[in-house]
Parts: structure tokens; sequence; C-alpha cells
């Protein structure tokens, strides 16, 4: 009989270790999946936003507003390289906002309506390559490697690529 009970004990013991491995597993490809989910939403606000600039030639407060309220989680889903290019995106948009702005006065001269164009044409033409250079940016965050599901946990509990 005691025999009996140490077999179902131990045949307890690795079924639940087994069911603890199935649920480490579960709970992180979920993670996996909601942090992917999160990433993407922050690459697609980017592309949204430089194709609104590109597609009008302009930019609007609320529009750069916009793009500052979906990208504001990037710094907590990101390394430092994509926030980096995120502010250096938004710069550049303000400065084509700035620009915009003072090529409107009505009292402006030539000279500086010939400096604001070129300016402001200067500003359009760096946004517009950051549509393919975003995706370079965001790829090693939003590979399929980093959403593919695996059968075994991962023993890496924290990882700046997860």
């Amino acid at each position: 009989m005691t025999l009996f009970f140490s077999i179902a004990t131990l045949f307890l013991s690795v079924a639940i270790v087994t069911i603890a491995l199935l649920q480490w597993r579960v709970a992180e490809n979920k993670l996996r999946l909601d942090l992917f989910d999160r990433r993407y939403k922050v690459y697609n606000a980017t592309r949204k936003f430089l194709a609104v600039i590109l597609r009008e030639a302009k930019l609007t407060n609320s529009e750069l507003f916009e793009f500052d309220l979906e990208t504001s989680d990037a710094e907590f889903l990101f390394g430092a390289d994509v926030v980096e290019h995120l502010a250096k995106i938004r710069k550049q948009a303000l400065h084509l906002l700035t620009t915009r702005k003072l090529l409107e006065r009505p009292n402006a001269s030539d000279e500086e309506t010939s400096r604001y164009a070129h300016a402001q044409e200067n500003d359009l033409s760096w946004l517009g390559d950051q549509i393919t250079a975003i995706t370079k940016t965001f790829a090693p965050y939003l590979g399929f490697a980093n959403v593919r599901l695996r059968f075994w946990p991962s023993l890496k509990l924290f990882s700046a690529h997860r």
C-alpha cells in the first residue's frame, strides 16, 4: 500500500510540474504577443503620421499631438534606438510646422520666403525618407522571431528584445 501511495505521489508531482511548465509557456507566449501588439501600434502610428505629412505636404498641431500621444509608450516598449528615432521624427515634424507658419507670414521678404520654402522642402524630403527608415529601425522588435510561439519556456527572464 505504501508503494502505491509513493508511486501516486510521484505521478502527481510530475503532473503538477508539467502543468506548471505549460502554464509558464502560455504566459510567456501571451506576453510576447501582447508586447508585439503594443509595439506594432507605435510603428503603425508612426507610419500613418509620416503618410499624412507626405500626402498633404503639411502638418497640423492636432496631428503632431496625436503622434505624440500614440507613441508616448515607446520608451517602455523599445530600446533607445527607436526612442531616439521617434524623437528625431518629432523634431523634424515640429520644424516643418514652424517653417510652414513662418512661410505663411504676409510680411515676409522674398529672401525669407525662399529660405523657408527651401527648409520646408528639406523637412518634407527627410520625413519622406523615414517611411522606409522606420521599417529598419523597428524590425529588430517586430520581426517574426519576436512573435514566434515557443514550445519550451525561455529561461531569459529579462531581455530587451522580447
